[in-house]
This record gives structure tokens, sequence and C-alpha cells, in this order.
């Protein structure tokens, strides 16, 4: 395979489902590669080189606009969710009104409402200076975590139902800039907390259903650090910086609601409006350039016009059948990095359905999973366009169980198979261009607990047999008591190829410490 067709591998290979890492224009006519695809194409097909999408920093405008659409919808359930409190509590005695204004009122509220969170100092350096990411501030080119971090938690409970939230604020030291998150602002109860009485009878079928509305961190499938059927939006860049796998899982604005009956479970996802991974910037960790044939650390986005602002549809139907959890997912949206060009050869992101199954269930001592999605790519039906992502079927095998007191094992092999390869030789009249058929990984975790579970370490080890490189992930954390944590890791990166998917990050291996006090 030409260094053409192995250069800047997607992270779906061994993290996400859909590239861990998205593509975006280099704002010169250069080299272009495309990732869902796994197609590499060459200069006279395409004019633009692809990168990892960047990473937009929140501004003010942004910050408000994400809370404008989360309190728009807060704030309609909450008038029917108080509108339908404030009539119940009509309904009631005089007396018993009564009752209940001589309790202490003071105390009563500060039990519905819950506040919490944590400060945070993250340090984290590379082990060899990488000069394509030069930062041109000397000291500062071998970070790679500087952050001064403050979470605030609250959550409110009302009579049936809450609100929660979640804002991150930190100083990123490495880009010297002030960023925000907003990582939750949702409102969640039963389905009869918003309906009217009368929509309600005796079986009381609505409190069946649950709702959560608002920003919100979403997940599910049955991968370690493999997202195969979880299609909600992911943060790789933090995952790589070392900063705490809470952030590997990015929030997204959106309804969710979950039916319960004896036929089976169903969680239906609706996002207004697309909201795709965070990727690779390249204003930290730099990635093979075939063209130049080095790494480069280039940072820009898609083209507005090509960021689609249509709505994203996520389904997940489950059922436990004799001790086996069984379930089928669905979605319809867009793939979730720019792997497809507009007719100036910049990147954008295509329409793709995805359809899949997997399987939880207990074998001897362990617990084994098994889980498949096809990616239905719905603009390049017969795989011949070069331009756009081809069909996709995506297999993973798990195990994992205790293998002494308090050490639990576990290891996953999972397959990438591209369907319609030969329609892209086709196209491209060149099988150097296009990638395998097939494409394996093997993932292995080690958990060990000590001094009574307040030392924990952890080793994440990703593999790749056709590549020949990989990556460790191996941290430890102390945490004596709820008021602090101390936690540290490696992230190492090595392969035989400059060109290769793990090899190209070989500079960025990098340590992190992190002290955290929770309040």
């Amino acid at each position: 395979m030409s260094n053409e067709a192995r250069s800047n591998e997607a992270l779906s290979n061994g993290i996400n489902s859909n590239g861990a890492y998205s593509n975006s224009a280099i704002p010169e006519n250069t080299f272009a590669v495309k990732e869902f695809s796994k197609v590499r194409v060459n200069a006279l097909l395409l004019s633009t080189a692809w990168i990892v999408q960047r990473r937009e920093t929140p501004n003010i405008t942004m910050l408000f606009s994400r809370l404008r659409a989360a309190l728009v919808l807060l704030a309609f359930v909450s008038f029917i969710t108080a509108a339908q409190e404030a009539n119940d509590w009509s309904s009631d005695s005089n007396d018993d009104w009564e009752d209940a204004w001589t309790d202490d009122w003071d105390t009563e509220n500060k039990e519905k409402l819950r506040v919490s969170g944590f400060a945070e100092l993250a340090v984290g350096n590379r082990f060899s200076r990488d000069m394509a990411s030069a930062h041109g501030r000397q000291p500062l080119n071998n970070s790679t975590l500087r952050d001064a971090r403050v979470q605030l938690r609250a959550d409110y409970a009302l009579k049936s139902s809450s609100i929660s939230g979640k804002a991150d604020v930190w100083y990123n030291g490495v880009t010297s800039t002030w960023e925000t998150q907003l990582r939750e602002l949702a409102w969640q109860g039963s389905l009869s907390s918003v309906l009217p009485n009368a929509l309600l009878n005796k079986n009381d079928w609505a409190n069946a259903f649950d709702i959560k509305v608002g920003r919100q961190v979403l997940t599910w499938g049955t991968g370690d650090y493999l997202f195969l059927n979880d299609l909600f939006p992911k943060d790789y860049q933090s995952f790589f910086a070392g900063r705490d796998d809470e952030y590997l899982k990015a929030p997204s604005t959106a309804l969710k609601v979950s039916g319960y009956t004896d036929f089976a479970n169903v969680d239906m996802v609706i996002t207004p409006e697309f909201e795709p991974d965070i990727g690779i910037t390249g204003e930290v960790f730099s990635f093979y350039s075939p063209q130049l044939d080095k790494n480069v650390a280039p940072a820009f986005s898609v083209a507005s016009e090509n960021r689609p602002r249509g709505r994203e549809l996520a389904l997940r139907v489950y059922k436990s059948v004799k001790g086996v959890e069984v379930a089928g997912y669905g979605y319809a949206g867009y793939t979730r990095q720019p792997t497809a060009t507009d007719s100036l050869g910049r990147p954008r992101y295509s329409k793709m359905n995805a359809y899949g199954a997997s399987l939880l269930a207990p074998v001897g001592p362990g617990i084994a999973n098994a889980e498949y999605v096809f990616y239905n790519s719905l603009e390049d039906k017969y795989g011949a366009n070069g331009q756009i992502a081809n069909d996709q079927s995506r297999f993973l095998l798990g195990y994992s169980q205790e293998l002494a007191a308090n050490l639990t094992g576990g290891i996953q092999w999972y397959t990438e198979y591209l369907h319609n390869a030969g329609g892209l030789d086709r196209a491209l009249s060149s099988s150097e261009r296009v990638q395998e058929k097939y494409r394996h990984w093997i993932t292995t975790r080690l958990t060990w607990m000590a001094l009574r579970q307040t030392l924990t370490l952890n080793t994440f080890l990703f593999y790749s047999p056709s590549d020949d490189d990989g990556y460790l992930k191996a941290t430890v954390a102390y945490s004596p008591t709820d008021k602090w944590q101390v936690r540290a890791g490696l992230n190492l990166f090595a392969g035989e190829q400059n060109h290769t998917f793990w090899g190209q990050f070989e500079d960025a291996s990098n340590a992190f410490v992190a002290y955290r006090f929770y309040y």
C-alpha cells in the first residue's frame, strides 16, 4: 500500500466508528485525503488537502447561542410542568397548604437544589519536540496540556422532574485562550409530568416514558473506546491531551425520549441541528502530509456552507432475553467527519444512514459483547465516486472479566469492511489509491484497584496488525477522600512508518498530571 493510502488514517480504526479525526481543507492548492471511505485520491483529482477538523474556540456569541437554544427548550417544558404542578397544588385542601407553609422552607429548598463541582490544574508535555506544531513561542512547543479549569454543576429537583446543569470554564495555556463549554442544561422527567390530566387515564401509560431535553451528553453501544453505533459527538483532542475520559464525549442539544414496555425498551434522540465530532486541530498535535512526506500542523475549519444545518435522528430498541441484552440501532444524519468534497474540492459532510445491532451477555466468569453496524452512504450508491464516502460494515467482538481480586481485564477485536472497493478501483484507475477492503484492530485493557479502591491503575492498548503500529494510554488516579484527586498518565504512540496512523503521532507521545479539588 502506498504512503498516500496509509497517511492520516481515521481514528475510527481504533477509537471512533466514524473516524476520530476529520479532515478540513488547507487554503492552498495541495493534496486531498479522503478518510471515511478510506480512499486516497491523488492531486490530479482534487486540489485541496484535508486535515482534521479544527476545534472552534467557543466565543461569547457561540456560548449565548447554545445557551439560548437550551433555554428555549427548557422554558417550554418547564412552563408546562409548572402549570401542571400548579394545577395539582391548587386541588389540595387549604389545610394541606397551610401545613406545607409552616415547614422549614429554606431547608426544603436546599434539599431540592444541589450544587457541586471541581477546580482542576492539569499539565502535559511531549517527550520529544514536535517542530511541526511549534506555536511561535519556543517554551510552549513541548506543551500538550495547560488547563486551569473550573466546573460548576447544579441539580434542582421539582415535584416530579428535575433540571440539571453543568458548565466548564478554563484557561488553555497551550493556545493562550479562555474557553467555555456548556456540557449540560437539561430538564428530565416522565411524560406524565408534561401532559394535562385530561390525556391521562387510570392505566397511567405516560409514566412508562421519560423525556430529557436540552444540552446533554449522549452515549450507547457496547464497545470500550470503540464506537460503532454511538454516533454522538466525541472530542478526541481532549482524549489525546490527557484530559479526563469525561471529556471524550462531547455534548449536544437534543431531545431524548425513552420508553419502557414489556415488549422492548426504546430510546429515541432528535438533534435539531447536526453537531460533528471535535477532531485533531493541528494547534497541538501534528499529523502526516503525504504530499510533503512529513508532519504538518495547520488549523482551519470547514466552510460554513458545507456544514449541515439539518437534524439528526438516532434510535435504539433493546430488550433482555434470558440474561442476554439484545439491541438494534438506527441513525439518519451525516458523516461525523467532513469526508466528502464539493465541486471546488473543499471538504463537506455527506448524508449517511446507519443500521446496527449488538449483544451483551454473561459468558463464563465474564461478560461478552458483539456489535455490528452498516454505514449507508446515501450520496454514492455504487461507491464509484471518489469524492463521497463509501458504504462500510464494522464488526466488534469483546470480552472482559475479573482476573484476580481487584484486577479486571478486557480484549476486543475490531474489523472494518469497505463495500464497493472494486468500483473505486475503476473510478480511480489504481488500487494503490484505495484502502484495503479489511482493517483490523486489537485492544486490551487492564484495571487494578488498590488501597481500598482509592488507587486505580488503568492501561489501554490499541494495536493494528495491518500497519504494525499502536497506541498505549496508561493512567493512575489516587483519591483518598471525596475532596480531592491526583491523576497522572502517559499517551505513547509507536509505529515503524511515519505515514501510518499511530506512527505519525510518535512526536505527540506525552505525559500528563492533574490535581482536582471537589466542592
